[in-house]
């Protein structure tokens, strides 16, 4: 190719930008990657040394453009032309040949801004102001800075990056609904299940998730509260939304396991359900680690049952076939949980340690399942909330059903055919696609109205369900090593309870706390550690009633709107209307007002009956004040008249 040509434009040379160029080849840095001195090329993908894979440092430029365009965070113009105004690659010079790379004419490109940055950094000192659209206070927030709110709001309305990325979502709740369970007379296979507590389990799940709508409400999540925050203040998942949705049992020992080793995992899984050690070897090492894939589980399942049915035709002894049907129920609610309240991120395979309370099969009711599926859920909410985080885990069916019922207006459902009273509220719904948009669930959610929210949906469910004194406990709960804060206090009004401010966090749930002592203080100090009468406070009588002060705080510590507002005109009922209303009535200017009315009736009467006689130095005093009172009383009247008045408290 000759020197004084450009860059082909549709296949043909051209000689635009030659001596832009030429300049710019003879004052641009060494090729990088090319001689000892430069430093190395920054790491790209996973095929870097540290991840195990080449340790060779040059590339091609195709290679090199490839990557650009797959790593959002890596700038091409900077990294390959750092003096160049426009965005194009330099082109290899003719003192420097390059054999084994292919010529390829690129047409040229126009051009262009430079990609934005990821992750944005704030540019404000967010300890002293706080952030864009809030907290402005961070007393509670101590993490906000890596909440994935951060960048949503500084996002520009095109940035699709930002603002229509989607959560992958892990769900194996179907699996559970497919797999084929035994006629209900079969009480050999029913009655272990229902005895465990764990038979809810079988028909609360769904099969189509709504992941928009659960996106929404993952990144409104805060792990500092474990709650949700929205414009209506804060709402949490409870002990009490557990037993209802789920049914599970919320009372008893928390789930105590360790980390297990592959022997111990290889023995358990032997002694229980009757594998080869050989076979468990092999599933080990195909999931790299202690784990069985759930096809492993369904196999063991059907296949000792089979064994039964044959031990029984062939008239073999009892004990015999009780040892296959127990191999079966053990397999089956290994792959239960492990479908449901601990879902993880492979969505292929169970975790071994579970296994351990299904050995007797008589005392798996002793167990906190309740407890273990909040804090598995919230283990993942936790995470999910983070802006780095790509996956979401957890059980997706339980979170879906409790945003369900809190708020019915904001996703796709339609009621169970087959449901009956006595039956978990999860099964009561059958949840759709959606739309899987999670900006649009999120705009729907930043002009949420109180009557959008279904504060406590669980009243015509209490002679199921009762509300026991479990779910006012405050405090830690745990699932093995995950622990998570439980804190009704927080959400007084999913209990008919007027919220106020709430308590720190840290005096519920103390950190540091070990696990031993999480256990100890569950079992033993429960009605020590519940919310008190006193602390409960008096009940609502609009579901979603609050105290005086409490949404101008929650606004201040808090960030309840994701993105600015972009309407051209105002909503007819602003969602913060009442942190409004109720700001005011904190520096008493709604009161001022009564005072002022008060106080003229008072002059007026004291006038009129002659307390103050005529020409006295009182009775100008007096006239004084009436003369101060009218133009503002009069004012008031007239500006209320020009627009309409909303009437928020009694």
């Amino acid at each position: 190719m000759e020197e004084n040509v450009g860059r082909g434009r549709h296949g043909k040379p051209s000689n635009a930008n030659d001596s832009a160029r030429r300049e710019l080849a003879a004052n641009r840095p060494a090729k990088r990657g090319r001689s000892k001195q430069q430093g190395p090329i920054p790491a790209r993908g996973t095929h870097d040394a540290e991840a195990g894979g080449s340790r060779t440092r040059t590339r091609s430029r195709l290679g090199q453009a490839q990557n650009a365009a797959e790593d959002d965070d890596f700038d091409a113009d900077q990294f390959l032309n750092q003096d160049a105004e426009y965005g194009e690659p330099e082109e290899p010079q003719p003192d420097e040949p390059q054999p084994d790379e292919p010529q390829i004419e690129e047409p040229q490109q126009p051009p262009r801004r430079r990609p934005q940055q990821r992750p944005r950094q704030p540019r404000r000192d967010a300890a002293n102001e706080g952030y864009g659209g809030g907290p402005s206070d961070m007393s509670l927030l101590t993490q906000y800075g890596n909440h994935r709110a951060v960048p949503i709001w500084d996002a520009e309305p095109d940035d699709h990056e930002v603002l229509k990325r989607t959560l992958r979502c892990q769900a194996s709740g179907k699996k559970v609904m497919d797999i084929v369970k035994p006629p209900r007379s079969e009480r050999w296979f029913w009655d272990p299940i229902e005895a465990s507590g764990l038979e809810p389990l079988t028909r609360v799940n769904f099969s189509v998730l709504d992941y928009g709508v659960i996106w929404a409400f993952v990144e409104r999540w805060h792990p500092e509260t474990s709650t949700f925050h929205l414009p209506l203040g804060e709402l949490g998942i409870t002990l009490d939304d557990v037993q209802c949705l789920l049914h599970l049992p919320i009372q008893g020992k928390f789930l105590n396991h360790t980390k297990m080793s592959r022997g111990e995992g290889a023995d358990m899984v032997s002694s229980y359900l009757g594998v080869e050690r050989e076979d468990i070897d092999k599933a080990f090492a195909e999931t790299n680690g202690v784990h069985l894939k759930h096809t492993t589980l369904q196999t063991l399942y059907t296949t000792n049952q089979t064994s039964a049915e044959r031990a029984i035709a062939e008239n073999k002894p009892v004990h015999v076939v009780r040892l296959y049907r127990e191999r079966s129920v053990r397999a089956f609610m290994l792959h239960l949980v492990c479908c449901t309240i601990f879902s993880n991120k492979s969505s292929y395979y169970a975790d071994v340690v579970y296994l351990q309370y299904f050995q007797d099969l008589s005392c798996v009711h002793e167990w906190n399942w309740g407890a273990a599926a909040l804090v598995h859920l919230q283990h993942y909410l936790d995470h999910g909330s983070a802006v780095s985080t790509t996956q979401m885990a957890g059980y997706m069916s339980f979170l879906q059903g409790w945003i369900i019922a809190h708020f019915p207006r904001h996703s796709v459902w339609v009621e169970a055919p087959r449901y009956t009273a006595n039956m978990p509220l999860n099964s009561k719904v059958v949840p759709g696609q959606g739309h899987k948009d999670a900006a649009g669930y999120r705009s729907s959610l930043d002009n949420i109205q109180t009557y959008d929210c279904v504060f406590s949906p669980y009243d015509a469910h209490r002679q199921v369900r009762p509300l026991i004194n479990a779910c006012w406990f405050s405090g830690w709960l745990r699932c093995g090593k995950l622990k998570a804060k439980h804190l009704p206090e927080r959400v007084l009004r999913q209990f008919q309870h007027v919220q106020g401010i709430p308590r720190n966090p840290s005096m519920s749930a103390t950190p540091g706390m070990n696990l031993c002592e999480i256990d100890r203080v569950f079992t033993e100090e429960l009605e020590l550690r519940m919310i008190d009468e006193e602390m409960r406070g008096r009940p609502v009588t609009s579901p979603w009633d609050t105290e005086p002060g409490y949404m101008s705080w929650f606004y201040r510590v808090s960030h309840p709107v994701m993105r600015p507002v972009e309407a051209p005109e105002s909503p007819p009922r602003p969602p913060n209307l009442e942190v409004l209303i109720e700001a005011a009535e904190a520096r008493n200017d709604p009161n001022l007002m009564q005072v002022c009315r008060s106080v003229k009736v008072e002059v007026e009467r004291a006038v009129r009956d002659g307390e103050a006689v005529e020409g006295t130095p009182i009775h100008g005093t007096l006239q004084r004040i009436l003369n101060l009172l009218n133009p503002i009383l009069a004012y008031r009247r007239i500006k209320r008249g020009k627009g309409t008045r909303y009437h928020t408290r009694g």
